[in-house]
């Protein structure tokens, strides 16, 4: 489970509140086995490196002994960090994730987001850009992520 003192139900920024710089709040993730189950039962994955502990074991995939979280899990995290500060009602239209490092049962994951660009189209296609990266808890690279996402503008501020 994330752990994270954002509430879901707080109001969705304006675009013109944010600025380039601007830091999200962290978000953390325990990975157990029984959250791997889940999200391979959700997304259909059923890969043995994700989801038997057993074979992974004999098999020592990525060097390690144990099953590893799906990449689309991790890109679920670093996705989650920009939604749980926005709210889930934003509007991500777009996310290019690379995964850099497997992430083993028993690793904590930290998604970190920073607003990268803010553009002002004035169309109502505005957009900010969002860079997340993921670390696990020896502080190395799991994952990066590049999100967008169309925030509103202050009422009056597409007036021209």
């Amino acid at each position: 489970m994330p752990h994270s003192t954002q509430a879901l139900d707080s109001p969705m920024p304006y675009l013109d509140d944010l600025k380039t710089g601007d830091q999200l709040e962290p978000l953390v993730y325990e990975i157990t086995q029984d959250l791997i189950h889940r999200y391979g039962l959700a997304s259909l994955d059923l890969n043995p490196v994700h989801m038997n502990p057993a074979w992974c074991e004999r098999a020592q995939v990525f060097g390690t002994p144990k099953t590893v979280q799906h990449g689309m899990m991790n890109m679920s995290f670093m996705a989650s960090a920009v939604l749980r500060t926005f709210g889930p009602l934003a509007d991500v239209f777009l996310v290019d994730s690379k995964f850099t490092k497997p992430g083993p049962v028993g690793n904590t994951i930290t998604c970190r987001g920073k607003v990268r660009d803010v553009h002002v189209l004035n169309n109502g296609n505005d957009f900010a850009i969002i860079n997340v990266e993921a670390t696990d808890q020896d502080g190395d690279l799991v994952g990066i992520s590049e999100v967008h996402v169309r925030l509103p503008r202050k009422p009056g501020a597409n007036a021209v």
